[in-house]
């Protein structure tokens, strides 16, 4: 049997991120210092009334004059008279939503990535995405001005200092598909002759470097083309400065504000631990004590390395975790396969594009991390056996396949075919469905696969930027254009009986829940303008639901939030306009419409207005 253990998502790659040593005193100091200098501010109480309130995602129809919170919690909501009585052992204040302004329940990220984003964060972002936008003039010329501006704010540290780093190069999305080497990098004269330059590219499988920066890596003379995969990339980052802590902090706390101002109060991690294992799931939950975490929290801890054993053997799921805890540990994930964008997702057939570019080391139908396939069922049996519930990354169509497999090898009882299909909600019963099992991404769906997920009761998260940023080139490049039609099949999924979600792999796309909607209600590649396969279109109010109560549904949440019942979290969104009455013709996107409050437990933790 083989594995190889590190080809996923971008955020996934943990030999291709930097550098980071962790000292837990310190760490612990640091937070103390902020959290003295900046304490948790308290639970408000608040009666809104006014505007458009919609307190559940499963009741659109229904609407509420007034909605009220204390202590962390909804207190009641509907007429207003009934409000006022329910709140009163509470000191309340009253804010008047008016106009188009509506409240939501908070909106859910299922599937980002926390600490590698914060990681980066200070990298130049060499994406083709830019404000939730694609970059139709994407091309190599961008990147080397790009390049040349970073240099230049670098050319005063010492030479040994003077290192440009960037992420996101993705020549999928350029004009013109231009490989990028080391020769490109020492063309850009302009930078100067101590700068070194290391590119990630947005597969997360790949790096660029040029001349310089192998030599400083120890690494020209056997790789000069300067194209690197992840063991020599991992070499590489050896050679960069390291980030010190109080910088990974002040970075993470520009993650969560980054996500707040795009209205969500949940983020679901899917690889906690990929960095610094235990430590790391220790360094989030002493944040989570402060006022820096200004998200609610879930995990699944990452098991494609040696910490599986640890996490199974030392660690329980904490799937009925007090209402005020902001950092959970809800699920483990596993890694199957690589990204389409980049070539390495498993495909039944090769890649469209497999003569014209390739990914070193990886073939023309992509790659499969496990074989055989009964290897990742013994690891997922032995997941599952423990009481976690799994999420598995798999992007093509053929690894989705090997994914259901061990699945079914590893949950025995499968019912088949034949059996009566469980009744709504949704199956709670063999014992293996309350765990909600997922499929991360689950790219590329054929109709049996979305029926074998019925009957395991496993549910799909989608990556809908896949369509929108990447659709085209999917569609004339990589995949072409019948098994494009297949990419993030949102609406047979929804027809087939699962609940979806629609998630961004942040940093692979950006935060931006109105967005995910958007992109799933319209379908449009916007490199074309043209709409994806458009019966797999969402309505307005499915796609509502896959960014609040059904993300929150597959997270194991959706008891304490993805919805303002009574008694549930005050997790909401106060917005400008109303989405459930936004419409592809309107003049502002769905992506545009502005958040002006964010408020998770009853603290408002962002506001958009003066």
């Amino acid at each position: 049997m083989s594995q190889r253990p590190q080809f996923g998502c971008a955020c996934c790659t943990p030999g291709m991120l930097p550098l980071y040593e962790h000292d837990p005193d310190a760490w612990q100091a640091l937070l103390a210092q902020t959290h003295q200098a900046t304490p948790l501010g308290p639970q408000s109480s608040v009666i809104f009334v006014g505007g458009t309130i919609y307190p559940d995602p499963q009741h659109l129809d229904l609407t509420v004059d007034a909605i009220g919170i204390a202590n962390g919690m909804v207190i009641a909501s509907g007429k207003i008279e009934d409000v006022r009585e329910a709140m009163k052992p509470y000191p309340y204040v009253v804010r008047e939503l008016v106009g188009e302004e509506t409240l939501l329940p908070g909106l859910i990220d299922p599937h980002a990535h926390l600490m590698s984003s914060a990681l980066i964060h200070d990298w130049t972002d060499l994406s083709p995405i830019s404000n939730q936008y694609l970059d139709k003039g994407y091309d190599i010329e961008q990147i080397k001005a790009k390049i040349c501006a970073a240099a230049r704010k670098v050319q005063d540290k010492d030479p040994k200092e003077q290192w440009v780093t960037g992420f996101g190069v993705d020549p999928s999305l350029m004009k013109e598909w231009t490989d990028i080497v080391a020769k490109t990098l020492d063309e850009l004269h302009e930078i100067g002759p101590h700068v070194k330059i290391f590119l990630l590219n947005a597969s997360g499988h790949i790096s660029y470097a040029n001349t310089l920066a192998l030599q400083a890596a120890g690494l020209a003379e056997q790789f000069p083309t300067g194209v690197l995969t992840e063991q020599q990339s991992a070499q590489m980052l050896k050679a960069l400065p390291q980030l010190g802590q109080e910088q990974l902090l002040a970075n993470l706390q520009k993650v969560f504000r980054e996500a707040n101002q795009r209205g969500i109060t949940t983020l679901f991690d899917a690889s906690i631990g990929l960095f610094k294992g235990p430590q790391e799931v220790d360094m989030m939950r002493q944040l989570a004590q402060t006022s820096s975490m200004t998200l609610r929290v879930g995990c699944a801890l990452y098991g494609n390395d040696n910490n599986l054993m640890t996490w199974v053997d030392c660690y329980k799921p904490e799937l009925t975790s007090d209402a005020n805890s902001l950092f959970t540990l809800r699920a483990i994930k596993l890694i199957a396969d690589g990204s389409n964008q980049g070539l390495t997702g498993l495909q039944s057939e090769p890649y469209h594009c497999c003569n014209e570019h390739q990914v070193p080391g990886v073939g023309a139908y992509g790659l499969f991390n496990y074989s055989p396939v009964r290897q990742l069922a013994h690891v997922m049996q032995i997941v599952t056996s423990a009481g976690w519930p799994i999420l598995t990354h798999a992007n093509g169509d053929e690894a989705i396949s090997n994914v259901l497999s061990a699945y079914q090898l590893a949950l025995c009882t499968i019912p088949s075919a034949n059996d009566p299909l469980p009744k709504p909600p949704f199956p709670t019963e063999p014992a293996w469905a309350w765990q909600r099992h997922r499929i991360e991404h689950c790219s590329l769906l054929h109709d049996e696969a979305i029926g074998l997920m019925k009957r395991m009761a496993i549910s799909p998260s989608f990556l809908i930027g896949h369509v929108g940023y990447w659709g085209q080139a999917f569609q004339s490049t990589i995949l072409g254009e019948e098994r494009a039609n297949l990419l993030d099949r949102c609406a047979s999924a929804l027809k087939g009986g699962l609940r979806i979600s629609l998630h961004s792999d942040r940093f692979v796309t950006p935060f931006g829940p109105l967005r995910y909607m958007e992109q799933a209600i319209t379908r449009v590649m916007e490199a074309s303008g043209e709409v994806l396969n458009k019966n797999e279109c969402l309505d307005v109010e499915q796609a509502l639901r896959a960014v609040t109560i059904d993300a929150a549904w597959q997270c194991h949440l959706d008891h304490q939030i993805g919805s303002l019942l009574d008694g549930k979290q005050a997790d909401l969104v106060v917005l400008a306009k109303n989405p459930l009455k936004w419409k592809p013709e309107d003049r502002v996107n769905m992506r545009d419409i502005l958040v002006e409050e964010t408020w998770v437990s009853g603290r408002k933790v962002y506001c958009g207005v003066s």
